[in-house]
């Protein structure tokens, strides 16, 4: 037999025309499929649209007898009415031709919705009575009914507000609330409706004895997490606030609340908390890398529950070429555990840039304070000695600092916001006088704001910070300011803006001043396209701030492991110099 490689391709040629004649073929049928037409007409869109949703012909098929048209046809009179009646028209005139075809049948509706009725009486007649009359949700659901008196009567509407008033009940804790009178009144030749609602909420329920079924943590301890007592009214939101509270503190996997009124004795609902501990200790590794640092390995060893008053420990090591670390972090829960801790922590960092190099010991304690508005406050005293080199000089300083600092992150979404803020600010010093090397005052700002804009998103950043400081040479180079690199200004290396020496090293500067604005759109799933601007520098005097700007573009990948930015920025002051940009992390 003898075989060619034309006759081969001929072949597979027949055989992918068949293929495509047959699903051309099976598609082409498919679509030829007929279906049922209605056309509606007459009524406004919001009425056409509400006729839609309760005719329910879609789901009967081409093929009827006589008999089953017949139906269709009367299911479908009284489905527009249902529908009409629902938006306050009580006496439509319905014009339903029914036509069966030779493939399907089809139904074509002439509408004359009539005179709407209205609403008569209302505010007099809606009335809460019982032991929650005077409570704040259901004297505003009062204030603000969903409807007034002469507004179009709406079905939905009037169920709505049973709704909200058996909602704010079961929430607030009064179960025995009932209807004493529920009526909706529809007069058709006057066209005017009478709401009568009242509704008596009975007595509010109470918090009784509260079981926590767990051994991870002293009782007491665990017992700080919860915001009530036996005894206080009961409230829904406190039991989601206990559980909430629970798993954000890091202890336990899962919280079940259990609190069933139907347990209640003398309206007294026991509260039983169950609980699965979080495995104790946590082992991490990663991998990461960044145009400033390059590739970065780290790795992490966190114990959750050091003993049973909550203590817990990490320690992580991250090596890079530019800057590798090694740091021990101890925190012990506060009076209010869910909100305030002390850490104390101790931590070895060297870093090697082109502007200086530096081996740094830290020691430090710190109380953080989260606020109910979302405010958190850290106050830390920190022992630092640091050996560096900057502009070919060589120092070492001894600085211990007192830190004040205030941060708040606001965000629809906590890896990828459309919409958000956030906000940092600190203040922290030293004196000779009391052990360190050098005296100085310094304040440091960083605003962040994410806004959408059309299909995409504006993202603008601002940092600023300011020294007071008599001997800058004195300051070690992680208290100076410089500029430059991926989350400053692209287009420069890391840290290579800011003032120089007489040899024209760079030496950083006592302020700094640096923004960014950026619009992201989206391209397909998961990626999008950047195009920024970003300007600012390290400065010494007001009057020799030299302002420098990066434009650019790039891509940005939502990736599993949490957003990746790849950027190409461009310095304003250079005609052939490109520099690549490679950052990951939270956008907030």
């Amino acid at each position: 037999m003898r075989f060619s490689c034309q006759s081969a391709f001929r072949t597979i040629s027949l055989v992918w025309a068949s293929v495509v004649l047959c699903v051309f073929g099976a598609s082409t049928l498919l679509a030829a499929e007929p279906t049922p037409v209605i056309t509606i007409e007459g009524v406004s869109e919001a009425q056409e649209a509400n006729i839609r949703a309760y005719l329910s012909l879609d789901r009967l098929g081409c093929t009827l007898t006589e008999t089953q048209s017949r139906l269709a046809q009367r299911r479908a009179h009284n489905e527009v009415h249902d529908a009409l009646r629902a938006l306050g028209h009580y006496q439509p005139e319905i014009d339903l031709q029914w036509r069966t075809e030779e493939t399907c049948w089809s139904l074509h509706l002439h509408i004359q919705p009539g005179p709407p009725v209205r609403i008569r009486s209302l505010r007099e007649t809606v009335q809460i009575t019982g032991a929650g009359v005077q409570e704040a949700p259901f004297r505003e659901l009062l204030a603000n009914l969903p409807m007034r008196t002469g507004d179009v009567l709406r079905h939905d509407q009037y169920e709505a507000l049973k709704s909200a008033m058996t909602r704010i009940a079961n929430t607030r804790g009064y179960f025995d609330a009932r209807f004493i009178e529920q009526s909706l009144r529809v007069d058709r030749q006057a066209l005017t409706a009478d709401i009568v609602l009242h509704f008596d909420t009975g007595a509010r329920y109470q918090f009784g004895e509260i079981e926590l079924q767990q051994d991870s943590l002293r009782p007491e301890l665990a017992g700080k997490f919860i915001p009530f007592k036996p005894g206080d009214a009961y409230d829904s939101r406190d039991l989601i606030a206990l559980q909430q509270g629970l798993l954000d503190s890091g202890y336990f996997d899962t919280v079940r609340v259990n609190a069933d009124p139907q347990s209640a004795e003398n309206r007294v609902i026991p509260v039983v908390v169950e609980f699965t501990p979080r495995p104790r200790w946590v082992y991490l590794a990663g991998v990461g890398a960044s145009t400033d640092t390059g590739p970065r390995l780290r790795l992490g060893l966190e114990n959750r529950r050091a003993n049973r008053a909550g203590h817990r420990y990490e320690t992580d090591l991250e090596l890079s070429p530019v800057r590798s670390s090694l740091g021990l972090n101890y925190e012990i829960p506060m009076d209010d555990p869910r909100r305030e801790r002390i850490n104390l922590s101790a931590r070895f960092k060297t870093e090697d840039t082109d502007t200086s190099k530096s081996d740094l010991w830290q020691f430090g304690a710190a109380h953080v304070r989260e606020y109910p508005s979302g405010w958190i406050k850290t106050q830390a005293l920190s022992f630092e000695r640091e050996d560096f080199t900057i502009g070919g000089l060589t120092r070492r300083t001894d600085l211990l600092m007192p830190v004040l600092g205030l941060q708040r992150t606001r965000s629809d979404h906590p890896v990828f916001p459309s919409r958000g803020w956030r906000v940092n600010t600190s203040v922290r010093g030293a004196s000779e006088e009391v052990v360190s090397s050098v005296s100085f005052l310094q304040w440091q700002g960083r605003a962040k704001v994410i806004e959408p804009l059309g299909p995409g998103r504006v993202i603008a950043r601002l940092d600023s910070g300011t020294t007071w400081v008599d001997e800058f040479s004195e300051l070690p180079g992680s208290v100076r300011f410089f500029a430059g690199g991926d989350t400053s200004v692209r287009g420069y290396a890391y840290q290579s803006l800011g003032p120089s020496n007489k040899d024209g090293r760079i030496i950083g500067g006592r302020h700094l001043l640096a923004g960014s604005l950026e619009y992201e759109y989206p391209l397909v799933k998961d990626f999008s396209a950047a195009v920024f601007v970003d300007g600012g520098n390290a400065f010494e005097r007001l009057d020799e701030f030299d302002a420098r700007y990066g434009v650019g573009a790039g891509i940005r990948w939502r990736s599993p492991i949490g957003p990746i930015r790849i950027d190409i920025a461009h310095p304003t002051d250079s005609t052939d110099h490109f520099r690549l940009h490679l950052s990951m992390g939270a956008d907030l």
